[in-house]
Parts: C-alpha cells; structure tokens; sequence
C-alpha cells in the first residue's frame, strides 16, 4: 500500500488497495485528497520509520515546502520540534492501538507558525500489519491567533504592554499561595504617580500617554525577571515581588524606583517631573489573598500621598482601622446627601474703608445624627474624592439663592452671598479624576450648570451680582482655555466670580488677565503671620498691587486681629472676614448680627 513519490507536479496518487469497487472510488477519493481545505497526509510505516507518502496542496501551501521536500523523507526531516515528539508518539499509539489519535499542535514552517488540530488513523493490511497512518490537520491558526488577540486585550494593557489589573491580581493570587506553599515572602508595592494630572492638564493627553509609557519602562528597569509589573489603572502600578528579607528588601526597591523618576522626562519639546507615592503589603505577614494585598498596599499608599507624596509606606493594622473609618464615613455621607443633613453658616465680608458688610460667604456644615458636628476638613475633601460633591454642590447653589430671598423679604437689602465651587463641578476636569483620568462619577457639563445656576437665580429672584462663585486657582486653571468660556457665560447671568485662596496654586499671569473674574482673595495662610513675618507681608502687598492693577478686588481670609486688620488697610486692601468680625453663623444668627453691624 505505499505510495510512490510523483514526478514533477504530478499530483500525489490516492493509495488503493485492489480492483473492484475500491478501484471505482478511486477517481472521486483523488478529487476530495486534491480539493479539501484541510490538510491531508498519508504516511508510509516503513522498518526504518515513518516516511510521507502522499500529501495534498493544502498541505504544501501551510508548510512552505515543496513535494520534493516532503514525498519520500523520513518524518523527522519534514517535521520540526516540538511538534515533531509530539507526533511520533501519536503515530506508534495509533498503530499499536488499531485507533485514530487526536490532539493539537504548533509546528513552525517555513510559511510561519501553525496551529493544528490533527487526527491520525491507521491503515492495516491483509495481515493485520500496520502499514500507513493517514493523517489530517484542520489549520486553527486564524482562531488561535484571534483567542490570543482577545486574551492580550482581555489581561494586557494597551498602552503599556503590561498586565493590567484583572490579570496581576490573578498573578497576585496565584504569587500568593507559592509564597504560602514554599515559605518566604512577597511584596505588593502600589504605585501612583504624583502630579500627573498637571502634565495632562499642561501637555495634553498624548504627552500623558507618552509619560505614563516611560513611567512602565523605569519601572521594569527596575526590577528582577521574577517580579511582575503591572498597570492597574490611569496613573497606578504595581509590583510584585518575591522579597527574602522583610522589610529591606520591599524597602530598598522602593527607593530604587522613587530614584528612577527623580530625572526628568522628555516629553516632545518639553520636560515633566513626577514623582511616586508608594504602598507596600507583604504576604503571608498582612494578608494571605491577594483581594486583602491589593486593599492594604493601596491604603499604604494613601498614607504616603497623605505624608507629602513621593514617599513610601508599609502597611499597618492601624492603618486598617483607618481604611473602616473611611468606609463608614463614606456611608455616613451618602445618608446625609440624601437626607439634607446639610446646613449653611455665614461669615461677613466687611468693606474696610467703610467698616460695612457687603456680602456673606456661605460655608457648609455636617451636623451627623451619629457623630455630631463634623469638621469640614474631614468630610468635604471625601465628598470631592467620591464625587457626591456634586449633589452637595447643587444644593449649595439653590440654599444661598433661597436665603438671599428670605434676607431680602426681611429687610435686609445689599448683601452678596458667595458660594464656593468645586473643581468636580467644573467641566471638563470634572469628568476626570485627581490624577486626569476619566471617573466615571458625577459631574456637571457646561449647559447643564449654566441652567441650574440660571434657574435657582430665576426661581428665587436674585439679582444680577448677589450670587458670587468663588474657584481655586489650581480649578480655574486646570483647563483654563474651558475654564474662560465657562465663566463668561455664568458672568452673562449675573453672577460675580472670586478666586479662592489666591497665591497658593500656579496661575498665569497671561491667562489671569483672560479670566472673567471679579476679585482675587488672599489666602489665610499669608494673612496669618502678617503681624511679624516680613515675607508674608511682601506677598501681601504684592497680591493686592496685581489685583488693582488688574481692576480688580481684594478680599483678605482669616483676619483674627486688629494688627492684621491695620496692615491690610494700610495697603489698600478692599475686604476682610475672618474671625476678629464674625465667626461663620447660622443664617438667623447672622441676621441679628447685621443689624447690630448698622447701628
């Protein structure tokens, strides 16, 4: 039953055994050998092995060789490995056991790679001897190079190639219980990068994505063979790491890569500096899981960012405690969101020339049922983190607008009220996170504020200028080209529009003078030592010269003394509120406190 190698292109000949009806099939077996998609194949069970016999053009055409490479050869000259082992062993259980054999493999050709689902059958003569092994291959290779396509997207990251947060978490899982298993120790380290969001903001999202490219490749130039780099997402890695000595060994990497980004990066034509903020947890010693690993060095890294960033932390039990607290700070949040168990007290602006008030600043207070009343300082960067700033925020508009109507029912003409506005509710950046990574919370767009503003003025009757917006200058100029459109239109309602705690972000003159703004107010930090610090002076003066030379106005926070008071007169400044006029007040309480201010 062997078959004779053909001649030239003559195609291979389909074996026949004897005449009759076989003879007669002959023809139509030629055409299916000649004409099928799969791969065909018969073999030759010589004494000195296995030899092909036959094969079909489809055959040729996946391997990139010619008949004259393959009729006639031994398998082990046609075949390379691994698949060459593998099929060996397939042939002699084939021919020992009477049975088809099937399983898959990848052999590498000339043509490329290829992935096949084989079957072998063997052919036995008269005697029972096994005398061929026909053999087919269904080529996969288009299937298994999709699945490996959706399997990369599925663990890899796009940007940066490396595994992202659902595939290192199973590598962490998995990393784990090796460590469990064998004995020794393993690292997490959670990296974020600091400042990021200034580079996206300042170079644009295309330089963000080139940085965020250099930051994966420092970061693996940083490690060994055996530790796995992931991206976890927006501006966030991680590391795991087998560590023989805790906690030196976690540490000293993690002062390798706090070293790794202190030079700058080449951004195009420009430079960017970050730095990391670090939190590590060690397997088996805080946490077996690798839920528990990526939760505890997350919460360290928090404590980093929280220590003055580009820093690391390790975790700690208390550290833990702090993490419930937050979570049950959160919860306790989201009840007072939906609850209104939100108030506003008031603090006086007074015009120092005239010793009147012209105007309130509306700031908000928490009084919890559970924890009585709660320091902002605690719960408003919480509300911003979450993004139920938002709906506070909202709120907050319609409270003030509603209190000025009832200000003025009662006689009490004249007076402004400022509302402080959050960076969340400032569009663009409010679809983005700290780091200028979308997030998925709430946010308001450009038109969707406008007409709240716009109604609440309506609906409570406020007139033009007595509602004033006060925004920090890193808000104002995180998107300042949107930022100005933005105003504009809240100006063309009436509003007045104040930046907040001027002197301690990064303003651009040039964009300062593009702003729609009304006044500039100067934060508590410079106020406070003006009694005796001569630098704080300086700035002082300095901040209120720009203003007026901008035409604009100048509101002093914080004033708790007559010394501070004098200074700030002295200089020009236009308005103070602080302590030494009024701590913030309930609105009746401040009601009664006007009048006196009149008399």
């Amino acid at each position: 039953m062997a078959v004779n190698p053909p001649s030239g292109n003559e195609p291979p000949p389909v074996p026949s055994g004897g005449g009759g009806a076989r003879e007669q099939r002959a023809p139509t077996l030629q055409v299916i050998f000649d004409t099928i998609e799969d791969i065909v194949y018969l073999i030759d069970v010589l004494p000195d092995g296995y030899r092909f016999g036959a094969v079909n053009a489809r055959f040729l055409e996946a391997t990139g060789l010619t008949a004259a490479q393959v009729i006639g050869r031994r398998v082990e000259e046609v075949f390379p490995e691994p698949s060459l082992g593998l099929a060996l062993s397939h042939y002699a259980q084939a021919a020992a056991s009477g049975q088809p054999m099937y399983w898959e493999e990848i052999a590498r050709f000339p043509a490329g790679e290829r992935y096949g689902e084989v079957m072998v059958a063997p052919v036995f003569d008269a005697d029972g001897r096994c005398v061929q092994l026909v053999g087919t291959v269904h080529d996969v290779t288009g299937r298994r190079s999709t699945e490996q396509k959706l399997h990369r997207l599925a663990h890899y990251d796009a940007l940066t190639g490396l595994p992202n947060r659902r595939y290192a978490t199973e590598c962490l899982e998995r990393e784990c219980r090796a460590a469990i298993e064998q004995g020794h120790s393993l690292a997490l380290l959670y990296l974020d990068l600091d400042r990021f969001k200034y580079v996206n903001d300042t170079q644009g999202h295309s330089m963000g994505d080139e940085l965020l490219r250099q930051v994966a490749e420092r970061i693996q130039a940083c490690t060994r063979s055996c530790d796995i780099v992931g991206r976890f997402g927006g501006d966030e890695f991680g590391v795991i790491a087998p560590i023989a000595r805790h906690p030196q060994d976690a540490a000293a990497l993690a002062r390798q890569l706090t070293e790794a980004m202190r030079h700058p990066f080449l951004l195009g034509e420009a430079m960017a500096v970050v730095t990391l903020s670090i939190g590590i947890a060690v397997c088996p010693e805080d946490a077996c899981d690798a839920e528990a690993m990526m939760r505890y060095a997350d919460t360290a890294m928090y404590h980093a960012k929280a220590a003055g960033r580009n820093a690391y932390r390790f975790f700690t039990p208390k550290m833990n405690q702090w993490a419930q607290e937050r979570r049950e700070l959160e919860a306790a949040l989201r009840q007072a969101v939906e609850r209104e168990q939100f108030v506003l007290h008031y603090q006086p602006q007074v015009d120092l020339r005239s010793g009147r008030w012209t105007g309130v600043e509306a700031l908000l207070r928490w009084q919890c049922p559970d924890r009585g009343e709660v320091e902002p300082a605690d719960f408003i960067p919480v509300l911003e983190q979450t993004g139920q700033i938002v709906a506070v925020g909202r709120w907050v508009i319609a409270q003030a607008c509603r209190q000025l109507q009832r200000w003025r029912r009662a006689g009490i003409e004249g007076l402004s009220v400022s509302v402080n506005m959050s960076g969340r509710q400032v569009p663009p950046d409010a679809r983005r996170d700290a780091e200028g990574f979308p997030t998925g919370l709430p946010s308001w767009g450009d038109s969707e504020i406008c007409e709240y503003v716009e109604r609440c003025l309506r609906d409570f009757q406020v007139e033009r200028g007595a509602l004033k917006l006060e925004l920090t200058e890193t808000t104002l100029m995180s998107d300042a080209e949107n930022t100005i459109v933005l105003l504009a239109r809240l100006k063309a309602l009436g509003l007045k529009i104040l930046v907040d705690d001027f002197g301690t972000g990064y303003s651009s003159l040039a964009y300062l003078k593009r702003l729609p703004i009304d006044a500039l107010k100067i934060d508590q930090a410079f106020v406070r030592d003006l009694g005796h610090d001569e630098e704080d002076r300086e700035i002082t003066r300095a901040i209120i010269r720009l203003a007026h030379s901008l035409g604009l106005r100048v509101i002093a926070e914080g004033v708790e003394d007559r010394q501070q008071l004098q200074f700030l007169k002295d200089e020009a400044c236009d308005l103070a509120q602080g302590f030494y006029f009024s701590v913030p007040v309930p609105a009746d309480t401040l009601a009664q406190l006007y009048h006196s201010s009149r008399h």
